[in-house]
């Protein structure tokens, strides 16, 4: 399987988090959710190779360091899902007719989510679309698409609802893949919330290492009780329970 993952340039990313982090902040912690999402995919047993579609700098030296395929973004006024409709149909040239498309804050992306959705699409034997949507089951965070006639991206708001509906329309079988780790982007400073109160584990360890070591982390729990919300951190059990973050480089 190959898999497409369209990243926007990152100074323009996480915009809804502009309330609690600076631009620097928000390009420097989705470069670190890129990268724990590149190593969930990049060297996978079902992935086939991957291909990072950008206009960014950063992303082609992301490409070239995790030894992935790099394809410029065309510019075409379409944003996002004219970058991944065109990527798609270049694919489709080439031969190919299954891409798994991800998208870039996926921190706790993990190998088992990416077998598990990719166990569920090929299981379809003929048109088939297999989506793993956020966990307020309103984006699209995943999507195996086996390209076919009357069907496209549509990314924005409700597109896992869209998706499917499209998907359905175009006669294709629709799977939904609840994936624990392909649910949680970090999109809101909830989002944010709810990554630092996880246990320490394997995964979302650049993002988890950026915002330690940075002092983001703290700040932002600070910044939280301070506004009146312990509440809400205690409900989600946050605490200061993480150590100093460590650095992580490209072996498995």
């Amino acid at each position: 399987m190959r898999v497409l993952l369209p990243l926007k340039e990152f100074a323009a990313a996480k915009q809804r988090l502009a309330g609690v982090l600076s631009p620097t902040e928000r390009a420097r912690l989705f470069q670190a959710m890129v990268e724990d999402v590149l190593f969930a995919i990049s060297g996978h047993p079902d992935v086939d190779d991957v291909v990072i579609c950008s206009s960014d700098p950063a992303a082609a030296w992301l490409a070239c360091y995790y030894e992935v395929n790099y394809l410029p973004e065309i510019h075409n006024g379409q944003g996002l899902n004219g970058a991944v409709e065109a990527a798609v149909r270049q694919f489709a040239a080439e031969g190919l007719d299954d891409v798994l498309i991800v998208h870039g804050d996926l921190p706790l992306l993990g190998g088992t989510d990416i077998a598990t959705l990719l166990a569920a699409h090929r299981a379809q034997p003929g048109a088939a679309v297999t989506i793993a949507p956020d966990r307020r089951r309103l984006g699209t965070n995943l999507m195996a698409w086996r390209r076919l006639d009357g069907f496209a991206a549509h990314y924005g708001q409700d597109s896992f609802q869209r998706h499917c509906q499209q998907a359905r329309r175009a006669g294709a079988a629709v799977t939904v893949c609840e994936l624990p780790g392909g649910g949680c982007d970090i999109d809101e400073p909830e989002d944010l919330l709810l990554l630092l109160r996880r246990p320490p584990q394997a995964l979302a360890r650049f993002t988890m290492s950026y915002l330690q070591d940075s002092g983001v982390a703290a700040r932002l729990l600070a910044m939280w009780r301070g506004a009146g919300n312990e509440t809400a951190a205690e409900r989600y059990g946050v605490t200061h329970r993480y150590g100093a973050g460590e650095h992580y480089g490209k072996d498995r």
